[in-house]
C-alpha cells in the first residue's frame, strides 16, 4: 500500500554556515529507498534564503554624477556578529 511519511530536521546557522559562501539559497538532496522492492526515489529542492529588509537614508543631496553617502540599516538575523560589512 501507498504510505507517505513527514520527516522535520531543524539545521541550525552553525550547521549549514561553511556551506553557503556567499550564496543566498541551500541545495537539499533526499534520497530513500523502499524496502519491499529496493526501489530508490531521490529528490533535490532548493531553499532560499531570507535576507533581511534594508532601510536606506541619503545623507546628502542627491547630484547626477557625484556619490552621496547613504546610511544602510538592517536587523542582523544571525548569532554572531558582522564583520567586514
Amino acid at each position: 500500500p501507498q504510505t507517505e511519511d513527514t520527516v522535520t530536521m531543524t539545521v541550525s546557522y552553525s550547521e549549514y554556515q561553511p556551506h553557503v559562501g556567499d550564496q543566498d539559497a541551500l541545495k537539499l538532496t533526499v534520497a530513500a529507498a523502499v524496502q519491499e522492492t529496493g526501489q530508490v526515489l531521490a529528490k533535490e529542492l532548493l531553499v532560499r534564503l531570507h535576507t533581511p529588509e534594508l532601510t536606506l537614508t541619503l545623507l546628502g543631496p542627491a547630484v547626477v554624477g557625484q556619490e552621496v553617502p547613504v546610511q544602510v540599516v538592517f536587523q542582523n538575523p544571525l548569532p554572531e556578529s558582522l564583520s567586514r560589512a
